[in-house]
Order: C-alpha cells, then structure tokens, then sequence
C-alpha cells in the first residue's frame, strides 16, 4: 500500500497552520457511538478525534511515528 503522504522527519517542526482532510469510513453504529461519545464530553467528533489522534501520536517514540 502506497503511504498518502511524504514521511515525517523527526526535525521536521509540527505546524498547527497546515492542514489535510482524512475521509474516514465507519459502520454507522461506530459513528453514532462516537458522536454520543464526544457529545458526552462536550466535544464534536472532529475536536474528540484530533485529541485521540494527538494524544496516541504524543504517546509514541519520535522514530515511530514517521
């Protein structure tokens, strides 16, 4: 499988400015579920997923996530 974008070097600065839209594709009782998850804590399911995100990248050795 082909990665969608240019690996991420270590000392490359992370940049809040740039930006990419992911299509994500879930049964519909996930994104139900996940909508009424992020509703719970007062979130949209964007702002809940970029913390997910965030906090899983944040949780990973620097060589890992390139």
């Amino acid at each position: 499988m082909q990665p969608l974008f240019d690996g991420v070097s270590p000392n490359t600065i992370r940049s809040d400015q740039e930006v990419v839209e992911l299509a994500l594709l879930l049964p519909l009782w996930q994104a139900v579920e996940l909508e009424a998850a992020a509703s719970r804590r007062g979130m949209t399911t964007g702002q809940m997923l970029r913390r997910v995100i965030g906090e899983l990248l944040a949780s990973q050795p620097a060589s890992a996530v390139s």
